[in-house]
């Protein structure tokens, strides 16, 4: 059973992490999948921060030599990556929640440059709600998992809500941030929490 426990002051180790991650892992199911794009990208940050050897360090975890962007793999197989990389991420970024919020944004970043990004980026113009609405199917592009809501709470803000999604918020509020970013969106605001096992919240404010 997944039981999500409250640090004092809202610090989260690599250690805590590591006991979380695997209680996630136990509740995913053989036909819970990611896109390449987030294994590329963890692997692609973890050399750059980090070095060769945590890279190759990773791939063993995995179990793979590389990764197809648009290839589905287990989301337990991007887990034990994330796992395996945590520590030094978090001593280059600061702490865990900032590289979560890393990994986040790489995903993003990487998938805007693919052409399956770029297609998607093509449905999604118009103003930041029309914008914004292209979250839900750039979710099913991505995970074969969970489910994405969202709410809109005034003119400039929005709620968004995840459900059986295997990575912390931390990683979720920066995926959202980027994709603000990625659309030009002025004075966008991120604050996320977690409301649930595998579930998370969104506040999403703009300008």
């Amino acid at each position: 059973m997944y039981q999500y426990a409250e640090v004092a002051g809202g610090a989260r180790t690599a250690e805590h992490w590591a006991v979380d991650l695997e209680q996630r892992m136990a509740l995913a199911e053989p036909n819970d999948t990611v896109r390449g794009v987030f294994c590329n990208g963890l692997v692609r940050l973890v050399r750059e921060l980090c070095g060769e050897e945590l890279e190759g360090h990773c791939l063993a975890a995995a179990g793979e030599a590389k990764f197809l962007d648009f290839f589905n793999y287990p989301i337990t197989t991007y887990l034990r990556m994330v796992s395996t990389g945590m520590r030094l991420l978090a001593e280059k970024q600061g702490d865990v929640d900032a590289a979560l919020r890393r990994l986040g944004r790489q995903v993003v970043v990487d998938l805007g440059r693919s052409a399956a990004g770029r297609a998607l980026g093509m449905m999604n113009t118009g103003d930041t709600r029309s914008r914004l609405e292209g979250l839900r199917v750039a979710y099913r592009v991505l995970v074969s998992f969970g489910e994405l809501e969202l709410a809109w709470t005034g003119p400039r803000s929005a709620r968004v809500t995840l459900k059986r999604v295997f990575m912390p918020q931390a990683f979720h509020e920066g995926m959202l941030m980027a994709a603000f970013e990625e659309r030009n969106i002025r004075g966008a605001r991120v604050n996320g929490r977690q409301v649930g096992p595998l579930a998370n919240e969104y506040e999403l404010s703009w300008e």
